[in-house]
Order: structure tokens, then sequence, then C-alpha cells
């Protein structure tokens, strides 16, 4: 059994693995992580594949390359996403996969799970921060149980609408079909020095990532005056424990109007109210309070790992969405 760099004659076959593993993910899925988000064609390469000893797949961990920066200093650095084993090799097969990915001293994690939790602290990978899963109820949220009983069937996505504004407490947010809509921060950071660690939004990343998906999203700025935009949040249908929500997938906000914060999160659950879906749901780093009132906000005690190869500091300030990691795309909607 060995692992491998992935190379453009091992196509075929990682796609019918890939079908074979996450049957509800389309080709267009794996041509995107493969193709279209990288910059460098290198980048390829980081992607891996364990062989068994015929030489066929039989587990991968697929990486999404990216810039951050990092206690002022912009370093290329790579998220590990879609790590999947078959059952009969995980043992092997997986800790093949995190030793190798252990060398790779760009990496990055969210959502380790409890066994990849055990393994990698043996190894040594740095825990450096925690996200939390907040939940946005409405008045809406009262079918939940219709939803259980499968009283209540999910909606078409092509039903949903959304609107070009929103207001949120005398703030107002419009809808973007084109990067082209942004004045982005000329080094792609949004939030000054607040964090020590944060990773790029600059155009290449929204676009790929927002407007030239095979996913559908919906992107609203804020309208404020001045040189650059400094608030944003993306949206989109999904589908979490059987419920209907809208995902909030990404935001950035001035860290020195927090209210801005607030004020997008009500935006995006009062899009979801309008569309009657009950519940909105954002994962982030960003710590905020376990429970809000206006709008009415519950962060689940539950917290996702962020971890690293990276040599950073201890318990660094980061900020990290559902955008950076694979979280985004474990529920589609179909």
């Amino acid at each position: 059994m060995e692992v491998v760099a992935f190379e453009q004659k091992y196509y075929e076959e990682l796609l019918a693995f890939s079908k074979k593993m996450w049957p509800e993910k389309s080709e267009a899925y794996l041509k995107y992580r493969l193709y279209q988000i990288p910059e460098d064609p290198e980048d390829i390469r980081k992607n891996l594949l364990v062989l068994n000893d015929d030489g066929k797949i039989v587990g991968c961990t697929l990486y999404f390359p990216t810039r951050a920066r990092i206690n002022g200093r912009e370093e290329k650095i790579y998220w590990g996403h879609d790590m999947i084993v078959e059952e009969k090799y995980r043992g092997e097969a997986g800790l093949l996969l995190i030793i190798e990915m252990d060398e790779n001293k760009t990496a990055f994690g969210f959502g380790t799970t409890d066994i990849n939790y055990k393994i990698q602290k043996e190894l040594g990978t740095k825990f450096i921060g925690a996200a939390r899963h907040y939940v946005i109820f409405n008045l809406w949220s009262f079918r939940l149980p219709l939803f259980r009983l499968k009283l209540l069937k999910l909606k078409k996505e092509m039903n949903y609408r959304f609107p070009e504004k929103i207001s949120s407490g005398g703030y107002e947010f419009r809808k973007l079909t084109s990067v082209k809509g942004l004045t982005i921060p000329d080094n792609g950071y949004w939030t000054g020095t607040e964090f020590d660690i944060e990773f790029v939004r600059d155009r290449h990343f929204l676009n790929n990532r927002f407007f030239e998906n095979f996913t559908k999203y919906h992107f609203y700025k804020l309208e404020i005056s001045g040189e650059t935009d400094e608030c944003y949040f993306v949206v989109r249908p999904s589908v979490e424990g059987g419920y209907p929500v809208l995902s909030v997938v990404d935001f950035r906000f001035n860290p020195g109007k927090p209210v801005q914060f607030i004020r997008l999160l009500n935006a995006a659950s009062r899009i979801g109210r309008m569309n009657r879906i009950p519940l909105t749901t954002c994962r982030t780093s960003f710590n905020f309070k376990r429970f809000n009132f206006c709008p009415l906000i519950y962060g689940r005690s539950a917290l996702e790992h962020i971890v690293t190869t990276y040599p950073t500091g201890e318990n660094p300030g980061l900020i990290v969405t559902n955008a950076d990691a694979d979280l985004d795309f474990l529920n589609l909607y179909n």
C-alpha cells in the first residue's frame, strides 16, 4: 500500500472512486476541485491518493490551495479536504494519509473527526482553534417537527427567491452577480490586523468560489460610502439533518464595527424567513455569544477543531468560515 500524488492518469479512476464514496457529488464537483481552484498547475500534485497492493485507489485527500496572512506575512497554504478511505482499509490507509499530510508544513484542516483528532494529537499536529455552529431561528421554526415527521417536503432550490436588496437595522445589502461589483482591499484581506491568521478573499478567490462555481450562491455586499467595501455575506439553500436551512457560507465585516456582523446575520435570517426556511445557520471560528435574542441565535456547544502543520504560535486569533473548508460541500442541495 502506498500514497501517491495525483496525476492526470488517475482521473477516471478517482472519478469512479468519488462516485462510489460520495454518490451525491457530481463530476462537476471533482473538476472544480482539481482544475478550477488552483492558480498554479503544480498544485494538482498536492492531492493525495492511497493505492492498495493491486494499485487501485482506496483513499484520498484533496487539497484546496489558497493564501493566508499569518502574523503579518503572506503564505501559500493548503486546506485538506475530502479525506476518505474505503472501510476495509481505514486503519492502515487512513494512517498513511495522515502521516503524509503531516509532512506538508503548509496544511490546514477544519472539522477534524474524533478518530483523526486522536491520531493527529499523537503526531503533534497543532490545534489552533475551533468553530461553533450557530443556528438562527425565525417564526417558521415551528415547522421543524413537520419536516422531521416528513409531513412537509423540501422545496426545489429554484423556487426560492433572493431579493436584489435586503435591509437590516438601517443597513442595506445589495445582491451582486459578478465580482466586478466589489471594490476589494488591495491585498485581499478585509480585517486589517485584527486577526493573527486570515485567509485571503481576493478577486480570484471570490470569483472562483462564489460566482463561477457549479453550486449556486447568493452574494450580498453592504452598501456603504467609502473607497473599498468592508462587509459582505454569502448564502445558499442547504439541507442539514433533514431540515431545510439557509447556510451563511462566508462573510467579512469591519472588526471595528461589530454591529455589522449582527446586521449581516439578521439580513440572512430575513431572506430565510421570506422563503419560509425555518433555520439559518453559520459555522465560524469568530467568537460570538452562545445566545442572542435579536435575531434569536443559539450557538451549539460542540466545537469543530481547526488544525495545521504550519509552525504558528499558540492560540492565534483567526477567522474561518465554511468557505475555507469542505463543510460547505457536505450538504449539497439536491
